[in-house]
């Protein structure tokens, strides 16, 4: 409405246009080749569609679509972050939407050193194979090492295999800890345990689709490639909330790094809390977790920086001072190092 467009949704006509209307522009869900869109064509509407999935057309129709392969990368990500050397896909054969997911998923789990497992499940629906496909899930994992960090490609399947999990008297996320792709909080945290997903990507893929569909209207010649919309946030919840590591000492000392680190915090005030030297510490933590106590802090304050220029309306400066960086300068300098822009474009583009 901002926009000073009329809308009008066929979904209520199904898929007939009101008499008199010819539409100038119209957003899809349907693939190239369907009745729908071949109508628009007909009619000199520019079109743009709102997909999940490349399509072998999408130079002749453009497309605005999640990019699943960083979804694969940021999952893996999540999982080294908290100290995971091992973690595994369990989905479907046929890949069904999900192979570019897994492909990302392991491309950055083996090259942050992380073995990557895969099981396809085979067979008929869902429903009519849910004990055979419980079967081979829990005799799957049993043959893994843990712990294990396990992506689901949706939350209702997240949901299911936190269940056999723990039927199978797996503890979650000691043992294995669940991500899933999804992004519906509703269904995140409504489960025992509580699931960690990505942050709902609608709204940006929603605003890239109308800002194209604006240009393609006025008359800028239409993209060859598809539109990829970057992955959101991971909100953590129960089913990762850990920190994975044989090495309870670095755990504890970890864990307090998380919970103060937007504190004025030193290696030998970390190592205190431990009772240990900032040495031994050191040490201990490029063994466990491959990276030194700095940059996990500052990876840590860069992550929650990036939280809050997401979610808040706070100045860039003030949000370098609440995560716990004293200059302004540095903050620029480490955020544009670690995401490959500044906080500014970050929050335009989120």
């Amino acid at each position: 409405m901002a926009r000073g467009w009329r809308l009008v949704n066929l979904h209520y006509s199904d898929g007939v246009l009101p008499k008199g209307i010819v539409p100038s522009g119209a957003l899809v869900s349907e693939l190239p080749g369907s009745d729908i869109v071949k109508m628009l064509s007909r009619l000199g509407c520019k079109i743009v569609r709102y997909g999940n999935l490349p399509h072998p057309d999408d130079a002749l129709l453009p497309a605005v679509l999640p990019d699943t392969f960083m979804q694969g990368h940021r999952a893996a990500e999540h999982f080294f972050e908290r100290g995971f050397r091992s973690v595994g896909y369990f989905g479907h054969d046929p890949w069904a939407d999900a192979q570019r997911l897994f492909e990302g998923f392991r491309e950055r789990a083996e090259t942050l050193g992380m073995a990557c497992h895969l099981y396809q499940f085979q067979g008929a629906r869902y429903r009519r194979n849910a004990k055979r496909k419980q079967h081979e899930f829990t005799a799957w994992l049993r043959t893994l090492p843990q712990p294990l960090g396990l992506l689901s490609p949706g939350d209702d399947l997240a949901a299911r295999y936190c269940t056999w999990i723990s039927q199978a008297k797996f503890a979650i996320p000691e043992d294995i800890a669940v991500l899933s792709r999804g992004s519906r909080p509703e269904n995140c945290e409504s489960t025992i345990p509580t699931i960690s997903s990505f942050e709902p990507d609608e709204p940006q893929r929603m605003r890239e689709a109308c800002d194209l569909l604006a240009r393609l209207m006025a008359g800028t010649p239409a993209p060859t490639e598809p539109i990829l919309i970057p992955p959101g946030n991971i909100t953590e919840r129960e089913s990762t909330n850990v920190l994975a590591t044989p090495d309870r000492l670095v755990a504890a000392a970890l864990r307090y790094l998380w919970d103060h680190y937007e504190e004025d915090l030193s290696v030998d005030d970390i190592a205190a809390v431990v009772d240990m030297s900032g040495r031994q510490l050191e040490r201990r933590f490029r063994q466990a977790l491959r990276r030194t106590v700095n940059q996990e802090l500052r990876r840590k304050r860069l992550e929650e920086a990036k939280i809050l220029l997401h979610r808040t309306d706070l100045a860039v400066a003030d949000v370098a001072a609440r995560v716990g960086f004293h200059s302004t300068t540095f903050f620029h300098r480490s955020f544009r190092s670690a995401f490959g822009q500044t906080p500014a474009r970050y929050r335009r583009n989120a």
